[in-house]
C-alpha cells in the first residue's frame, strides 16, 4: 500500500470514530505513575496525525524532559495532513516493513495500520528488536475481514473474483493467538483483547463511505477499467444498504471488531 494515494479528508470522515480505538488502546498503557516515562515514541502509519497528537499528549512533558515522538507513514498526503497538526513531532516518510528506528524505542505504537503489511509472523519480531528492553509494543488492528461490510465486497465483485481476491489479501490479520506466539518468546506482560464498536453512521451510504476510504481502495484499483468499478460499486452499495439499513432517524448502526495488543519487552 505504500505507493497507493490515500484521501486524508475522505479518511477523516470518521475521524471520532477512528479515534476512538486508539483512545481505548493508550489508556491500557502504563503512565509514568507507574515508573513508565517513555523518552522515545513512534507511531507506525500515523496516518493524518490525529492519533500521534493524542499520543504526545497522553505522554506530555515539560521542558528538556519531553519525549521525541516520531510519526512515520509512506503517504505524502497524509503526512501533508500530519505536519500541519504539530511542530513538535518528527514526520518521517518510510514504508513500515522496511523502516527501522535510528535508536532504540520506548514505545512503539501502531494504531490500524499493520494489517496492510503482510508477513506479521516475521514482521513482529523485527518490530519488537527495535525496542529497548522493558519499553512497550502497543498494536491495534481491524478485525472486520470475516463482517458483511467486507465479505459482501467479493459477492458483489464475483464477475473478477481473482482479481478482488488478491487485492482483499493485501489487508490481513493473524489469530489472536498466532499473536501470543511471536510475542511470548521476547515480551512479558502479553495483554491481547477484541472489542467491537457499534459505531452510529449519518447520511446515505454510510457503510460504504466507510469502507470505500479503507478495503475498498485496493479492490477498485484493480479492476480492469471504470465501468467494471461502477458495476462493483452498484452492487456493493446495493448489498450494504440491505444488510445496514439506515433506521427511520437516518442513523445506520455498523458493528466493528478491532483486535488489540500490548507486551512489555522482556529485560535482558
Amino acid at each position: 500500500m505504500s505507493n497507493t494515494h490515500w484521501d486524508p479528508a475522505r479518511y477523516g470522515l470518521f475521524g471520532n470514530e477512528r479515534l476512538r480505538p486508539a483512545i481505548d488502546l493508550i489508556a491500557r498503557l502504563p503512565k509514568a505513575a507507574s515508573g513508565f516515562s517513555p523518552r522515545h515514541i513512534v507511531d507506525l502509519g500515523c496516518g493524518p496525525g490525529s492519533v500521534t497528537a493524542v499520543l504526545a499528549d497522553a505522554f506530555a512533558a515539560s521542558g528538556d524532559d519531553a519525549p521525541r515522538i516520531v510519526g512515520v507513514d509512506s503517504s505524502d498526503e497524509m503526512l501533508e495532513t500530519a505536519r500541519k497538526r504539530s511542530e513538535n513531532i518528527e514526520w518521517q516518510k518510510a514504508d513500515i516493513a522496511s523502516w527501522e528506528p535510528d535508536g532504540q524505542v520506548d514505545l512503539l505504537f501502531s494504531n490500524a495500520a499493520l494489517h496492510w503489511v503482510p508477513e506479521h509472523s516475521t514482521l513482529f519480531p523485527k518490530l519488537i528488536e527495535f525496542v529497548r528492553p522493558g519499553g512497550f509494543i502497543a498494536i491495534q488492528v481491524p478485525n472486520n475481514f470475516l463482517a458483511p461490510s467486507h465479505q459482501l465486497i467479493g459477492e458483489a465483485g464475483i464477475e473478477w473474483r481473482k482479481e478482488v481476491a488478491e487485492a482483499m489479501h493485501v489487508a490481513r490479520i493473524m489469530r489472536p493467538g498466532d499473536y501470543f506466539d511471536v510475542l511470548a518468546p521476547t515480551c512479558d506482560d502479553i495483554d491481547l483483547w477484541q472489542t467491537q464498536y457499534c459505531h452510529v453512521l449519518t447520511g446515505p451510504d454510510a457503510v460504504y463511505n466507510w469502507t470505500s476510504s479503507t478495503i475498498l481502495r485496493p479492490v477498485l484499483a484493480a479492476l480492469p477499467d471504470d465501468d467494471a468499478r461502477a458495476s462493483l460499486t452498484k452492487k456493493y452499495k446495493d448489498r450494504l444498504n440491505q444488510v445496514y439499513p439506515s433506521r427511520e432517524d437516518g442513523r445506520t448502526l455498523f458493528p466493528f471488531n478491532r483486535l488489540f495488543m500490548i507486551a512489555r519487552k522482556r529485560s535482558e
